[in-house]
């Protein structure tokens, strides 16, 4: 987990079978949403833009991202899923946008390297309330 709140939770994605992909990060609202984005109060929407703002400037920082994307999918489960991922400066054409992880020299980490990279992401998410 990188941070929690009455509203949203951010974790870092993580497969404990094979190394995970360093830089993958998920936002999530706490409350169904039925109608995706449509469905975000203010504060919700507020929350997730800030955090997005946060996670990309520390995935640039931590590490080397070039840039970061970002996408939503809300139907799975019926909260808003909002992706922040890195997107390394060395990646091929062929992998950029959703083919991220299928780069073979991309950067993966263990679940050990996850936690440490989730808790240095951590400590640079600040919300002013």
């Amino acid at each position: 987990m990188i941070y929690e709140d009455e509203l949203i939770l951010v974790t870092h994605e993580i497969d404990a079978e094979v190394p995970t992909y360093l830089g993958a990060v998920l936002i999530q609202t706490k409350r169904h949403t039925e109608n995706g984005l449509a469905s975000l109060t203010d504060a919700e929407g507020q929350r997730i833009g800030i955090i997005v703002a946060q996670v990309s400037r520390a995935l640039k920082e931590l590490v080397g991202a070039a840039w970061t994307y970002t996408y939503c999918f809300t139907e799975g489960f019926r909260h808003v899923h909002q992706f922040v991922v890195a997107r390394h400066p060395k990646m091929p054409q062929e992998y950029v946008r959703l083919r991220f992880d299928e780069w073979e020299q991309a950067p993966k980490g263990s679940p050990a390297q996850i936690a440490e990279l989730s808790h240095q992401l951590a400590e640079r998410i600040r919300i002013l309330s």
